[in-house]
């Protein structure tokens, strides 16, 4: 029974995709994620801390998180899962571990989860869910104090074997609360955002029925259990998937702590950037060389590259006001410079094609 309601953990991912010198921000559509787009994450399965407080200036500092473990999530077109007749309104997909999707309808007003599809319980059974009643994930823009709520639902099937039974059926619904309740600075292992935070309580219904034997296809009703759970999740500019996420157990403890390898783009009052100093790259995209306009050449500056998901690929010395980038795969990056007089100024994102 434990790993038939492990098809119901498919949502955590869902829901986590559900300042003074702290700057509000809000969160809009363009924000998240587009195909192509590949996120790390790291998790601390053992937090010894809580979510934090509510409010207006919050600051959340979970730089002591520990990666316990480590997940990547690859944005994908619907056709290329093998499940787009199932999913033909969906946008794309997600696709995490042991070959598993997540589906999604995203535009400027809104996104919302359609299903999920793969092997979902790690057995090597293709199990397809699509939701009955999609769940929304975001309204935008997302603003401090912004909230609805949203009833979903969906039904998947699978091998009842380990059950002693023939098949089994998850029929699962839910209620999610959603509210912005607060803004501030998120620091974890990975830097410094102004974020916003969102914390959702699911209200669900999970009805188990089951067939004992081809011989008597009848369903019979196995078991109904109704549970709650909150999740916290902090969001930023840019971020693609929410920056971090923690998530309690059925009990009401602490379970995990979740956050991203994406950098900090687009943040205020982070301790090792100074103050803006007006570069611009060009061309974009580009293809050969990247120039940095407003770089003086008076000085020994460092640059260093990021992938999008925050992994260093190389750091140079910036010998004129120009980058060589035609060894770099097509895709978005991220430039850091330091100043040869140490100051760091915002990091900026450049597409090579």
């Amino acid at each position: 029974m434990k790993s038939l309601l492990l098809l119901s953990l498919v949502l955590a991912l869902t829901l986590s995709m559900s300042s003074n010198s702290q700057a509000q921000i809000s969160l809009l559509s363009t924000d998240l994620t587009s195909i192509g787009d590949q996120i790390t994450r790291y998790t601390d399965t053992i937090p010894t801390y809580g979510p934090g407080a509510a409010g207006a200036g919050v600051t959340w500092d979970f730089s002591a998180a520990i990666n316990d473990t480590t997940s990547v999530t690859n944005v994908v077109t619907v056709a290329s899962t093998g499940f787009a007749n199932t999913f033909p309104t969906s946008d794309y997909a997600m696709r995490g571990v042991a070959d598993s999707h997540l589906f999604f309808t995203h535009d400027a007003n809104s996104m919302t989860t359609t299903g999920a599809a793969g092997d979902l319980l790690g057995t090597g059974e293709i199990i397809e869910a699509p939701f009955t009643d999609p769940l929304k994930l975001h309204e935008f823009p997302r603003t401090y104090q912004s909230f609805f709520d949203d009833t979903y639902a969906f039904e998947a099937e699978a091998d009842g074997a380990a059950f002693n039974v023939y098949r089994i059926r998850l029929n699962h619904s839910g209620h999610v609360y959603d509210t912005t309740d607060a803004y501030g600075t998120l620091i974890t292992p990975t830097g410094t955002y102004d974020a916003i935070r969102v914390k959702s309580t699911d209200y669900t219904t999970d009805v188990i029925d089951v067939q004992l034997s081809p011989l008597f296809p009848a369903w019979v009703n196995f078991t109904t259990v109704s549970d709650t759970s909150v999740t916290y999740s902090w969001h930023a500019k840019e971020e693609m998937l929410a920056i971090a996420e923690f998530t309690f157990d059925s009990l009401g403890n602490p379970r995990q702590f979740t956050y991203s390898a994406v950098l900090p783009v687009t943040t205020v009052g982070i301790a090792d950037i100074d103050e803006e100093i007006p570069f611009v790259l060009y061309p974009q995209p580009a293809s050969d060389q990247l120039f940095i306009k407003g770089l003086n050449q008076t000085g020994n500056h460092r640059g260093e590259i990021f992938s999008i998901d925050g992994k260093m690929i190389r750091t140079e010395i910036l010998a004129r006001n120009s980058l060589n980038v035609n060894d770099l795969k097509a895709g978005m990056y991220i430039l850091r410079i330091i100043m040869a007089d140490g100051m760091r100024p915002e990091p900026m994102k450049f597409i090579v094609q």
